[in-house]
Order: structure tokens, then sequence, then C-alpha cells
């Protein structure tokens, strides 16, 4: 125990040093940075989370609130194409987890290319695409998949009023898969039986999304669902979600957020032939700003049809997440998170995921980030639980 407890100081120790030891001046980026000419933090409080104001700036189909009437189209500006990248010295070891590889060296870890920007007036659009790689000795392995293509109508109705169609990342995630500060992922939004949808999955289907009185945020969608799914099944899954925000802000870095959200899908079990069977979640998110200081709470409970599991009674499980991070300058941001999952005796598959990080920005869009997690997960085999532990110090950096 004090071996690994070293083991933690002593990487945390050289973390901070590396960031508090590099001073470099800032810039801009990417393609809509580079559209406006403007630095990225206009719209990220630390790339790649959003802050207030590119949160509004997303749900208005990538239009600047108030000066819509003034933006261009993709066909009167440069092309809009950026690319996202990271790698560095990489620790991952496992233990009694099959089908995974212990690594421990420098390596790139991640590569996406994207685009986004106006196709015409109120109709915007957002492409991300992780192109196939072979994994070696220093590159980690892509699939090779368009992980977003979406196009979204905004202002439909008095001003109001979105429709996203295609591929996207959901409402229903409160914090966003694709832009949280860790490596580690949300425990709970990966968590599903085998072949369902897990919460971390961009989706292929609609949402409607609009903005009420008193900073309330509404958005309901209708998507494809699990991938145990048929071609020839219909879309049945659907979702709700209601937010309200406290004070100035979208609950991003100022005000204070409140939601609930309801999952409602039907898959086929993958264990065995059979017909589409019901699950649900339900939950409550929370975000938290004050001082220097943001927490992000998010508490889920699902319930899934036993056959989706291959048990004889359903299977009821919950769990979260609580992050704090803290911004003590613009340039330098650290994180700390708590993961778990309950479920019942018949899968035995709790998890617990401690993380602890910072990123320290040379410019807008280039981070040095520094991350540690620990990972644990029952297993009914007698080999012990299966455990993860994981080290990344490297280079974050878009352009």
């Amino acid at each position: 125990m004090q071996m690994r407890l070293s083991q933690v100081l002593t990487f945390c120790s050289i973390c901070v040093a590396l960031l508090l030891g590099s001073l470099l001046p800032a810039s801009a980026i990417p393609v809509f940075a580079r559209k406006y000419g403007f630095n990225c933090t206009m719209c990220h409080s630390n790339f790649p989370r959003l802050n207030d104001f590119g949160q509004r700036y997303r749900q208005n189909g990538y239009q600047l609130p108030g000066r819509e009437n003034e933006e261009k189209t993709i066909l009167e500006t440069g092309a809009p194409v950026a690319a996202r990248i990271n790698g560095g010295f990489d620790y991952d070891r496992f233990e009694n987890t099959s089908g995974e590889e212990n690594i421990r060296q420098f390596r790139i870890t991640s590569f996406d290319v994207l685009s986004g920007g106006l196709l015409g007036k109120s109709i915007g659009y957002l492409v991300v695409y992780p192109p196939k790689i072979e994994g070696s000795s220093g590159i980690a392995a892509q699939p090779g998949t368009v992980e977003m293509a979406n196009v979204i109508f905004s202002r439909l109705v008095e001003g109001r009023g979105s429709v996203r169609a295609g591929r996207f990342e959901p409402a229903y995630d409160a914090f966003s898969v694709k832009r949280r500060l860790s490596f580690a992922p949300y425990e709970i939004y990966d968590f599903t039986f085998p072949g369902g949808i897990a919460f971390s999955d961009t989706v292929d289907g609609i949402e409607l999304a609009d903005r009420g009185k008193g900073a309330m945020s509404y958005a309901a969608g209708l998507i494809n669902g699990s991938s145990s799914d048929r071609l020839d099944d219909s879309p049945q899954d659907f979702y709700l979600r209601a937010a309200k925000v406290f004070g100035p802000g979208e609950g991003q870095t100022a005000g204070q957020r409140l939601g609930v959200v309801g999952y409602f899908g039907k898959a086929r079990p993958m264990l065995g032939d059979g017909s589409r069977q019901g699950f649900d979640r339900i939950g409550v998110d929370g975000s938290v700003n004050f001082d220097h200081w943001n927490v992000a709470i998010q508490l889920l409970r699902g319930n899934d049809d036993g056959a989706l599991w291959g048990t004889a009674s359903d299977v009821d499980f919950s769990g979260g997440f609580v992050e704090a991070s803290y911004l003590p300058a613009t340039k330098l941001v650290g994180f700390g998170r708590y993961d778990w999952v309950s479920t019942p005796d018949e899968i035995n598959q709790d998890i617990r995921r401690w993380v602890l990080g910072g990123r320290y920005y040379f410019a807008d869009n280039l981070a040095f980030h520094c991350e540690y997690s620990h990972r644990r997960q029952d297993n009914a085999s007698e080999a012990g639980d299966a455990t993860e532990k994981f080290y990344f110090g490297g280079l974050d950096f878009a352009f």
C-alpha cells in the first residue's frame, strides 16, 4: 500500500513540476476560432471543455448568439477542417481482466479529424472522424468510424427551437463524454448490458431542443438504440431531458444547473435469440460553480429486463460520479473524480474508479496533460477482482 501511494505521489509531483515550470504565450486555434479570429478561450474554459458561451454557441447551431444575420456559410469562408491529437507516456496495467493488454511506452493515443460550420442560414453541421489506424509500437489502434455527422436546424419558431439529425452526442449526457477533462471514462455512462447502448455512445436519430422561460431547457429524441437490434427493427428508443440554471451562465463555468433525464428503450438479447425487451434509465445531475471551482454530480438508475443479461429476474443497478475541477489560473486546471456502479448479485459487476489529474495550457490549443486512475471491478472468478492502474503524461493539441 505504501509503495502504491509513493508511486502516485511521485507521478503527481513530476506532473505539477512540469505544469508550473513551463510558461509560453497563448494563441488561437481550430475551425470556429479560425472562422471568427477568436481565441479558443472564447468558447472553452479549458479545452476541450466548453464554457458558458461555448455551450450557447453549440445550442444556437454554431452561430454567434445575437449575430446570426452576420454569419457566413462554409461556401463563403475557408475550408473548416481541424484535427485533434494526443500522445505521450502511456502506462496501463491490468490484472484479472481478459482481453486487455498491458501498456508501458510512449505512443500516440488518439487522432480525430473534424469539420463544422454553417451550410446555410441557421443550418449548422458537425462531422468528427477518427480515421482507421493499425495499432503498432508507439501508436494506439483506432477502428475507423464516423463518430459524429449531423445537421442542426436552429431558430425554427420565433428565434427559438432546434432540430438535430444524424449521428450526434445526445442531450441526455449532462456532461459531455467528448469534451471531458479526463481520459478515463465516466463508468456509469459506459455501463450497459451485452450489446446494449451506453450513455457514452454517439447515437443515430433525431433530437428536438428548446429554451423556455426561467432559464429552462428541454430536449427530446428518438434514436436507433442498441447494436443488438436487427437492421429491420424500427427505432423505439426515446429520451427526455429538462434542466434549469439558477443565476447567470449555463452551469458550465457560471450559474448552478440542475437536470433530470429519462431514457426508455427496447433491445434484443445478445445472449440467445429473443424478442425485444425493455430497459430504462432515470437520472438527476447538477453542476455547481463557486469561486474557481466546479463540482459536477451525476446519479443514474437503470432497470433492464433479465433476458438482456441472461438472468431470470430483472436487473436493477445504480451509479454515478462526483467530479471537482479547480481553475486557479487560465492556463492551469486540476481535476479529481470518483465513479461507482452498484449491481445486484446476479451479475456481480460492481465498479469503483478514482481519477486525479491536471492540465497546463502552453497555448489555447496545446495542453500538457497528466492523469492517474485506479479502477476495480468485482469478478466472480476465483482469480480475484479485475483491476486497472492507469498513468498518462503527454500532450493534447488541436489545429
